[in-house]
């Protein structure tokens, strides 16, 4: 009598489990879901260090820092202005190559968003101009943005000579999560 007592209990909690992990794989995705990210950055070109390859006329290292600003259009900091400096890696010839690079974001109270980025240059407009795009993923942040992942793309202009500090904007859109 008891065996059956305890089977019937057994039945009702394994019945109650696979109903509480039915309702949570249909319900909390949504908690998890992702938010979209977008908006627009600006920056000057100004601190820069180009180093001749050899191999072939044209081809140079540039490593160049750039100071700006983020505004977030979409996400965690929809609505919001922040500083940025980037550092960045360029391999080019003759204009045309691959960047790789940092960027961190200083929010008005102090968080900080940080995220790696790459992808590829080219000149347009007879040089006059240089286009780029590429992707990007958040690779850490302090304050409220501790624990955020996010990833997307960018895509934007060097507008001038590259000869001197030059303004750059790029727009990015992406998703972000926790």
């Amino acid at each position: 009598m008891r065996t059956r007592v305890k089977e019937a209990a057994m039945k009702r909690w394994g019945l109650f489990l696979a109903m509480l992990l039915s309702v949570s794989v249909v319900f909390l995705p949504g908690a998890w879901a992702a938010d979209e990210a977008g908006g627009r950055v600006v920056y000057y070109s100004q601190k820069a260090e180009t180093m001749e390859v050899g191999d072939v006329p044209g081809h140079v290292l540039v490593v160049v820092q750039q100071p700006g600003l983020i505004f977030h259009a979409k996400g965690t900091a929809r609505g919001e202005i922040g500083t940025r400096i980037g550092t960045v890696f360029l391999d080019l010839v003759k204009g045309k190559g691959t960047y790789n690079g940092y960027t961190v974001n200083t929010f008005q109270d102090g968080s900080t968003l940080v995220y790696k980025f790459n992808g590829t240059v080219a000149p347009v407009d007879g040089g006059k101009k240089s286009a780029f795009e590429g992707p990007y993923e958040y690779i850490g942040g302090t304050g409220r943005f501790e624990g955020v992942k996010g990833k997307g793309t960018m895509k934007g202009e060097r507008i001038g000579s590259a000869k001197a500090a030059y303004p750059v904007y790029s727009d990015f859109t992406g998703t972000e999560w926790r």
